[in-house]
């Protein structure tokens, strides 16, 4: 049986659909959330990247992807497909930006490192861009595969917050209406 069937949980995010992702809070768990948007080109071009990433870490690290804007069932069954994404990453919205304020996401891509209950990780996958719509030729800084090597070997991780370019998050104010019945 897997480790996981013990694991207490952190943070919720329930999707539009009901669904919910768990993100562990047993003392040296790992897991990264991406915050993520089918339609922002920065995300796109990130998926190389982030198959990657997901194939290195395979079943060491706990991967679940959110959509600000929301997910469909439809949408999330197209984007995996197109972008070949393998099943341990977890795809779900946060239409209600519970877990988008919960963290204060402010762009996708832009990914936390949980180890337990702390942020050990916060920004950029890497340093590929450096400004809106500028990337560089290749990467230079691996600031998200150093945060989880570093995790995974008991380390301190040395950077633990850079800037994440991409699309902005737009957050949507809720009126609050109840309807007695």
């Amino acid at each position: 049986m897997k480790k996981n069937i013990f694991i207490l949980f952190f943070l919720m995010g329930i999707s539009s659909q009901g669904q919910q992702a768990i993100v562990s809070k047993k003392s040296g768990s790992l897991s990264v959330v991406f915050f993520m948007a089918v339609d922002c080109p920065i995300t796109q071009k990130y998926m190389n990247t982030i198959r990657e990433i997901l194939d290195r870490y395979g079943e060491k690290v706990q991967f679940v992807g959110y959509f600000p804007a929301g997910l469909s069932k439809n949408d999330a069954s197209t984007f995996r497909e197109e972008y070949k994404i393998p099943g341990n990453l977890k795809l779900l919205g946060d239409a209600n930006h519970a877990l988008t304020n919960k963290l204060n996401a402010k762009v996708t891509p832009e990914v936390f490192v949980l180890e337990g209950d702390a942020i050990v990780y916060h920004g950029a996958v890497d340093n590929w861009f450096y400004k809106l719509g500028r990337n560089r030729r290749a990467v230079t800084e691996h600031y998200l595969i150093n945060a989880i090597d570093n995790s995974l070997a008991g380390t301190k991780t040395k950077l633990s917050k850079t800037e994440a370019i991409g699309c902005f998050i737009q957050r949507t104010e809720v009126k609050e209406h109840q309807h007695h019945q």
